[in-house]
Parts: structure tokens; sequence; C-alpha cells
């Protein structure tokens, strides 16, 4: 059974090509394009992975990764940010958080990023 990643950004063209890409890697992809159904779409699909975003409506990244470390059915699942922000503070309160890596959209490839996630989820 392939691994699966939940995918909360708000970015469409990130989101198809990220998806695609995810895909194409042999994973299991859900998408959320905000952080309310991010949190929604993590409890229920029960994912190995979530990667998010910063900039999200309704819930931004940091309150998405705030919750899920909060959450007894949440906690455990692994969080990868894939953000354009990358001051020294957005990367520090995330690790704070609980963000397991930290990935800036303009410094990495989303073939470097599905590695990354593939030894995260140790597929």
């Amino acid at each position: 059974m392939p691994a699966h990643v939940l995918l909360i950004d708000s970015d469409q063209f990130f989101v198809t090509i990220f998806e695609r890409a995810l895909r194409d890697a042999g994973f299991q992809v859900s998408v959320a394009l905000d952080g309310e159904e991010g949190l929604s779409l993590a409890r229920r699909a029960e994912p190995q992975v979530i990667v998010t975003g910063l900039v999200l409506p309704k819930k931004d990244g940091f309150c998405v990764l705030e919750e899920l470390k909060q959450s007894d059915a949440t906690q455990e699942i692994p969080v990868v940010v894939f953000s354009e922000l990358g001051t020294k503070e957005d990367v520090d309160r995330c690790f704070e958080l609980g963000a397991c890596d930290y990935l800036i959209k303009s410094q990495c490839a989303p073939a470097d990023a599905i590695t990354r996630i593939r030894k995260i989820c140790g597929a």
C-alpha cells in the first residue's frame, strides 16, 4: 500500500505540480486548499506525512501545525513545512511547534522534497 501524503496549500499551481510529482513517485495524495480543510482531512484520512504551506486561508500553517501537534489523533504524524517563507524566525517557530522538516519552495525542487518525504515515512 502506498504511503499517504496530505498536501495542504492554497497555491493551486504548486498543488497541481507537487500532487502530480507525489503520485508519479508512488504516493497516495489527499489535498486541502485551506487550513481548516487540512485539519479536517488530517483527522479523517490518517496520512503518514503532512506537507503544509504557511500562507493559507482560514487558518495559517502555524495554526495548523500547532493544532495537529496538540491533538491526540494527529500529534504523531510527521509534518513537513514547504513554504515560500524562509526567515529564521519562521523556520525556528515551525520547529518549535513540532515540524520535522522545513523546505523553502524557491530552493527545493519537487524531486528533492519527495526524497526527504520518502525518508520521513520510510517509503
